[in-house]
């Protein structure tokens, strides 16, 4: 079977707009997940930043320690990823939760030793 030049100029047409459309959509999806977890980290760092600003004025007006920005954002981070994952049921929520409790406790202990460390308290 022989295809004559305007049926193989056809096909070949055809094959690479249904390549390049296949393509795009690829990179389109792509790019919207990476758009997603770039705005879910975005609100986190906010919601970090505005616990943080709270906490410290109120640890300030009571006199209480105030823990550093990390501890903040390690809170959030962890926490967005906790409930934005896929496999979040309410079964496994008490899980994740202790999961993100967990970081943050580290990272509070991790804060308040290196505080002690730089004050040059040794106890």
């Amino acid at each position: 079977m022989q295809i004559d030049a305007t049926t193989a100029t056809l096909l070949a047409s055809a094959i690479g707009a249904i390549s390049s459309g296949a393509t795009a959509i690829i990179i389109l999806l792509i790019n919207k997940r990476s758009e997603e977890r770039r705005h879910v980290r975005e609100l986190a760092m906010k919601a970090a930043l505005d616990n943080w600003l709270y906490m410290s004025k109120a640890a300030q007006e009571h006199g209480a320690q105030r823990l550093p920005l990390d501890v903040f954002v390690v809170h959030m981070l962890k926490l967005s990823e906790a409930l934005t994952s896929g496999d979040l049921t309410a079964d496994n929520l008490a899980a994740k939760l202790r999961e993100v409790q967990r970081f943050t406790s580290i990272a509070t202990s991790e804060a308040e030793r290196f505080t002690k460390e730089i004050s040059g308290d040794k106890t």
